[in-house]
């Protein structure tokens, strides 16, 4: 992080960052010779948590405008959508008309795309990734017993997501190749006991691992979506149903969509509610496994 530093009273002036292209703000002016003034600091991580590109408080009460695009708050909106909708269609099937169930399952598709991106978004802005590691396990820990009451004894996407960051760490700071490769390996072997399975954790080394290409999370969408989308579409031409076809839209119509989204980012955070997003994943497990209980399914 980039810190502020002192400045004369005098020749106040406003220093462009042609890296960033964002500007730090000046001190007020002091009348008494000697005394420095200060512009706040321009770094957008703050305690661990991305506060998106850095907009100077000067050019925001000018005409320029925000960037247009996708915020990480809208991506996190798609995704709870898609995700309640999947839950649903999964908890409730035997209740829902065929159509219904096509629809949710395309909706759930949106889900881990964007939670799979949006943690690596995260593990390359934040300060402290052993605190990032605590949150994620800490919800992981508290989702497990309603996810498990469910859907049975497997790990819920939050240990995915917690394998997948500590596959991103390890990625990066273990020097001895074969080492790495083993770690990877085994991490990815233990998700195989975890929502999405093996598919989750490449996934995400796939997004990060392909973010400086171009085209690079279309590039890991498709290699996804083939990879998951025919053997859903051979089940689904050999054996229409309503699951088969909720299946195939998921990885397909499902993955378009979340394509077209993160394709859309423009880096910035968006409102700030991270706490609201960890708290619903356990909060959304806990009321469908007690509206399961009140139906008597």
């Amino acid at each position: 992080m980039e810190e502020g530093a002192g400045h004369p009273a005098r020749n106040e002036r406003i220093q462009q960052r042609a890296a960033t292209g964002s500007a730090a703000r000046q001190g007020g002016r002091s009348r008494k010779r000697g005394t420095a003034s200060f512009h706040e600091p321009s770094s957008n991580c703050t305690r661990g948590r991305y506060n998106g590109p850095t907009n100077h408080p000067s050019l925001e009460r000018t005409a320029v405008s925000r960037p247009l695009g996708v915020t990480a708050f809208s991506l996190k909106i798609a995704a709870i959508v898609g995700m309640t909708a999947n839950h649903i269609a999964n908890v409730f099937d035997t209740l829902l008309p065929a159509g219904s169930m096509v629809a949710l399952y395309s909706l759930g598709g949106l889900t881990f795309p964007i939670m799979a991106y949006l943690l690596c978004e995260g593990y390359r802005h934040t300060s402290n990734v052993r605190r990032y590691a605590m949150r994620l396990a800490t919800f992981a820990a508290i989702s497990q017993v309603p996810f498990s009451l469910l859907f049975g004894a497997t790990g819920n996407v939050l240990v995915t997501l917690l394998i997948g960051l500590g596959l991103l760490w390890a990625a990066d700071h273990i020097p001895n190749v074969a080492l790495r490769v083993l770690t990877i390996a085994a991490g990815i072997t233990l998700s195989s006991l975890c929502d999405w399975g093996i598919i989750g954790p490449i996934v995400i080394l796939l997004f990060w691992h392909l973010n400086d290409r171009p085209r690079g999370s279309a590039l890991t969408m498709l290699v996804a979506g083939l990879a998951l989308g025919l053997p859903a579409l051979s089940w689904a031409v050999t054996d229409p149903s309503a699951l088969s076809l909720g299946v195939l839209g998921y990885y397909t119509a499902g993955f378009g969509l979340a394509t077209i989204l993160i394709a859309n980012y423009n880096g910035q955070r968006g409102r700030p509610m991270k706490w609201f997003f960890y708290a619903y994943y356990p909060a959304h497990l806990l009321a469908l496994w007690i509206a399961k209980f009140l139906l008597g399914l």
